[in-house]
């Protein structure tokens, strides 16, 4: 199945490697919009959902990070220096403010996060799905840390910073998400006891 989602993308961009630098540590920090998300332990992030649910993808693109563009929104460099907006699958982070589009409760600490999990220079991989660009020519993309595997997606939904967000074909892992999603909102983590619910505006 990996083999698979991973030839989407691969087709798109190739698999040569990417130089990159260390990703952070089991500790971090990252401040964006305003917002600073200090002692981030990562090594507790990652035994809430660990990789084995979907392995290190045994054939993937290869990048690294260029910046964070929101929550579930990145820039990544592939080899030979191309550039391409990703967008995360299967999840939706609040929009953050200053956006094209109205800001939502909870979208700076999301965006934060994704910052945290994913400084620049951290190199990823890539998996797709069937569908492999949206409507705004993003590639869509699974990300792992290269380093450890990490899921960001399902980091992101587990921790209470994305709701689970399903379009078809690209449902692979659509169970999984929602599930994550669930677990969050059932122990009142981030936008859930922030905001009481996604999709909240803040006030004008």
């Amino acid at each position: 199945m990996l083999r698979l989602l991973a030839a989407a993308v691969v087709s798109v961009l190739g698999t040569a490697c990417a130089s990159g630098g260390d990703v952070a540590g089991d500790a971090g920090s990252s401040e964006t919009a305003g917002v600073v998300l200090a002692n981030i332990d990562v090594e507790a992030i990652r035994a809430r959902h660990p990789t084995s649910l979907f392995g290190i993808p045994p054939a993937a693109a290869r990048a690294e990070i260029h910046r964070v563009i929101d929550g579930d929104t990145v820039e990544a460099v592939f080899p030979g220096g191309r550039t391409e907006s990703v967008r995360l699958i299967g999840i939706d982070t609040p929009e953050k403010p200053g956006g094209h589009l109205p800001a939502e409760c909870f979208g700076a600490e999301a965006t934060a996060f994704t910052a945290a999990l994913l400084p620049p220079g951290t190199p990823i991989l890539l998996t797709g799905g069937a569908e492999t660009r949206d409507v705004y020519d993003r590639l869509l993309a699974y990300i792992h840390r290269a380093t450890d595997g990490l899921l960001v997606n399902m980091a992101l939904a587990r921790e209470g910073y994305a709701d689970a967000l399903s379009i078809p074909p690209n449902t692979d892992y659509a169970p999984h998400f929602a599930a994550a999603v669930e677990a969050g909102r059932a122990e009142n983590l981030g936008l859930w006891a922030a905001c009481g619910g996604a999709d909240t505006p803040l006030p004008e």
